[in-house]
């Protein structure tokens, strides 16, 4: 899931790639481990009530870009190519996934059970307070993808 601050993706995901001089942002290192054919869940915080307002998916393939940012020297970004984003007809709110905040948090708590390293996932919180990940992007296991789609009416071929 991405979470662009002004809810347009673009043609390709990009962040800056990690390095000697600049902090580690692991929500930017992430863009370097999609691979073509990833579903790509866009949270959109511009809505009337912010939430889930569109998908699409990655292309590929991963690539670098030279930016320069504020002045400094040039800034080695990631760049992963994707899709036309498109837009749900009724986007996801957050109020929407508040109301089914415990399922959410029991996918979450059983993926931590099983992994040995931090996991990424696109919420945070308890059900009630449910939010986003303060994230550039963030991973949406395969579990909550199937519990969106059955709670919400569509379906996304993984």
């Amino acid at each position: 899931m991405i979470a662009p601050s002004r809810g347009i993706v673009g043609d390709a995901l990009s962040a800056p790639k990690a390095s000697d001089d600049r902090r580690f942002e692991w929500s930017h290192e992430l863009v370097g481990y999609t691979e073509p054919g990833d579903t790509l869940f866009v949270w959109d915080r511009t809505l009337p009530v912010p939430g889930i307002g569109a998908w699409g998916r990655v292309l590929g393939p991963l690539g670098e870009e030279s930016r320069t940012r504020r002045g400094d020297d040039d800034v080695p970004h990631w760049r992963m190519p994707v899709s036309d984003t498109l837009r749900l007809a009724s986007p996801i709110t957050l109020t929407a996934l508040r109301r089914i905040g415990g399922d959410i948090v029991s996918v979450r708590d059983e993926v931590e059970a099983l992994s040995e390293g931090p996991v990424y996932f696109p919420f945070i919180g308890s059900p009630a307070t449910l939010a986003p990940a303060p994230a550039y992007l963030s991973k949406v296991p395969r579990d909550l993808v199937a519990l969106l789609s059955s709670r919400f009416g569509f379906e996304f071929a993984l």
